[in-house]
């Protein structure tokens, strides 16, 4: 056998990494401390002789070419590694297998349908793990879905926007200007150019892609937001915000809590959004299908989702 330079724990790091980019969140993943994220990544480094990881102070880890090879062949060892295991008996003493399975979905999605479900699952289905990311940035959502490393995806993406080639539109929802209703209070609806354009505005993150195409998406619309009071890259944040009455805020109607559509109405309609659903390729898959079967009765099917009819 070889004598190899890493070890399957800073293989497992570097895989962590390499998906979150950030030091803080595989910590959190992984149950360690960043010191100990860094120092498995630095003895990586140097038992491989090479840079896998570009660290600046102030910004994300990002995979250097050396680091895109490496995480390029690691996916070939796990792949060589799961067929190696294929070879096990079956031991019909043995723990029942747990079939695992990845979904990516938006928080406030999570947070709003899917949570509230998840302790009546598991326990009709103590064979079927399901995990949740709900923080991959949207820039990097469709390339991790190329990957391979989700099982099934749920997101919303403005029905302006091309369909990405793996996902299907299942359901489509109201998207515009969202705010507090004391906004309408002596004003008809939908509120008149002149009214909204000297409400308090809530951007995504300063200088980010995701706002200067908000503010465009605005323009198209005839909206010039004269009084902006923050930016955010979290949407429930921005929800909070909007139910407090604190602003107003390019939103979906799908991201807005059941509890908040108390309190926040859309002022201004604007392009709707489409609820795109990803199921990994995989035929007779019997835990998959009872995964996906819980996902769309969660959102899709709830009640309490707002589509609109087909």
């Amino acid at each position: 056998m070889p004598n190899l330079p890493f070890t399957l724990r800073q293989l497992e790091v570097f895989e962590a990494i390499a998906h979150t980019q950030s030091f803080r969140r595989t910590s959190e993943k992984l149950g360690i401390s960043q010191a100990s994220v860094s120092n498995q990544i630095k003895t990586l480094e140097e038992q491989l002789g090479v840079v896998l990881l570009d660290r600046r102070p102030g910004r994300n880890p990002v995979l250097m070419p050396e680091g895109l090879a490496f995480q390029d062949d690691l996916r070939r060892f796990h792949e060589a590694a799961l067929q190696l295991a294929s070879h096990r008996r079956d031991d019909p003493f043995a723990t029942p297998t747990v079939r695992k399975l990845r979904a990516l979905v938006g928080q406030g999605m999570f947070d709003s349908y899917i949570r509230r479900q998840l302790d009546a699952f598991f326990a009709r289905n103590p064979d079927i793990e399901l995990e949740f990311d709900t923080q991959l940035p949207f820039g990097q959502l469709f390339r991790a879905v190329e990957q391979g490393e989700f099982d099934f995806a749920l997101i919303h993406q403005r029905a302006d926007h091309t369909i990405h080639r793996d996902f299907r539109e299942i359901a489509i929802v109201e998207g515009g200007v969202y705010g507090h209703r004391k906004f309408s209070e002596g004003h008809p609806l939908p509120l008149p150019i002149e009214v909204l354009n000297s409400l308090p505005f809530i951007l995504p993150k300063a200088t980010s892609k995701h706002e200067r195409e908000v503010i465009r998406n605005y323009a198209e619309n005839g909206i010039h937001p004269r009084h902006v009071i923050g930016h955010t890259q979290y949407f429930d944040v921005i929800g909070a915000m909007l139910d407090r009455g604190l602003g107003v805020a390019s939103f979906s109607d799908a991201i807005l809590s059941p509890e908040m559509r108390k309190n926040v109405i859309l002022l201004k309609p604007m392009q709707k959004w489409r609820l795109l659903y990803f199921r990994k390729p995989a035929p007779d898959d019997a835990a998959a299908n009872v995964a996906e079967q819980f996902l769309f009765a969660s959102v899709r099917d709830n009640p309490d989702y707002p589509s609109l009819p087909a």
